[in-house]
């Protein structure tokens, strides 16, 4: 069975971020796409989001960075922060496809020694 539900995040103040989530369950994994931007301002709504999947998380959670054109420090932190939430919960968070410029930022934050980050997804 595969549950496919898209949430687009709208955020308040002085900037918008265009950021989009796309999220499918399928058997004994949870996927999630990020697309865009993952900055303060859309890591709030995202925070949300990823609250309401969690608590019905399927299996292990994979979540697709290859579409992201911006991760931010905020960003970083709520990836860290999920990821020890999805492994409390006894289940594993995988980043997958990592642009170029993402995986040079979890190398130079050593991020990449902390979350499990692979080629493609």
């Amino acid at each position: 069975m595969t549950l496919e539900t898209e949430f687009t995040p709208t955020t308040k103040g002085t900037g918008t971020s265009q950021l989009q989530v796309f999220v499918s369950r399928v058997e004994s994994t949870t996927r999630i796409v990020l697309t865009g931007e993952l900055d303060g301002a859309a890591a709030v709504s995202l925070t949300e989001q990823l609250c309401q999947v969690t608590a019905d998380l399927v299996g292990d959670l994979v979540i697709d960075v290859g579409l992201l054109t911006f991760i931010d420090s905020t960003g970083l932190s709520l990836l860290v922060s999920l990821n020890k939430k999805v492994r409390a919960s006894g289940h594993t968070l995988t980043l997958v496809d990592p642009t170029p410029m993402a995986r040079r930022l979890f190398q130079i934050t050593a991020l990449d020694q902390v979350l499990t980050v692979e080629p493609e997804g």
